[in-house]
């Protein structure tokens, strides 16, 4: 795989993480059970954080493809 298009992959992960975080956020803010709230601890916290995580790395990558960093 190039650079380049690890550093995409690693974006849409991201993407894809914050779209099934904003999904389940979504489900506790409509829907306010036990249960989704339990999924939402201890699904929801777990995806925000992996998908922080993977954008950071890949703005990281990207700036130094660029050489800025």
């Amino acid at each position: 795989m190039t650079d380049l298009r690890r550093r995409l992959h690693l974006l849409r992960v991201a993407i894809v993480l914050a779209l099934v975080f904003d999904l389940v956020c979504l489900v506790v803010l409509v829907r306010a059970t036990p249960i989704a709230f339990t999924v939402f601890m201890f699904l929801g916290q777990p995806l925000f954080t992996g998908a922080l995580i993977l954008l950071v790395v890949a703005v990281l990558a990207e700036l130094r493809a660029r050489r800025i960093l």
